[in-house]
């Protein structure tokens, strides 16, 4: 089954927002992580610049490459979010998300918690690392 965590917007023009994220497929995943590696191996970051960070720190990572390169990665997390209107979750597709979204840092976030979610394994790798 896959992660699912269900956010509430506190600040900016989307206070009182809520949103859940769920986890990619792990095909999906591994076709984005795939494409997101190539990307930042041609960018000349190197995949070493990919060790020890969260989500927030790779989305911030894809705004060192070529926007139109990285537009589909960052889209596709986005594909991960859904709105919840009157108890109902709705996907944040096409212009839904203008029209649900009013802060760009909301984007962001959401952004930053579904790669966080995929990417959870690293954190709980790293966790049960003895030293």
């Amino acid at each position: 089954m896959r992660k699912e965590i269900e956010i509430t917007i506190e600040d900016g023009r989307d206070a009182g927002k809520t949103f859940k994220i769920t986890e990619m497929s792990a095909t999906q995943m591994d076709r984005w992580a795939t494409r997101a590696l190539c990307l930042f191996g041609k960018s000349g970051k190197g995949v070493s610049a990919l060790v020890g960070m969260n989500g927030t720190n790779l989305v911030e990572l894809l705004t060192k490459v070529d926007y139109e390169q990285a537009e589909p990665l960052l889209n596709e997390l986005l594909e991960c979010a859904s709105f919840k209107k009157d108890g109902v979750y709705v996907a944040m597709k096409g212009a839904l998300v203008d029209s649900v979204i009013e802060d760009w840092t909301t984007l962001f976030r959401l952004r930053s918690e579904a790669l966080g979610l995929a990417l959870g394994f690293l954190e709980e790798e790293e966790g049960s690392k003895s030293g």
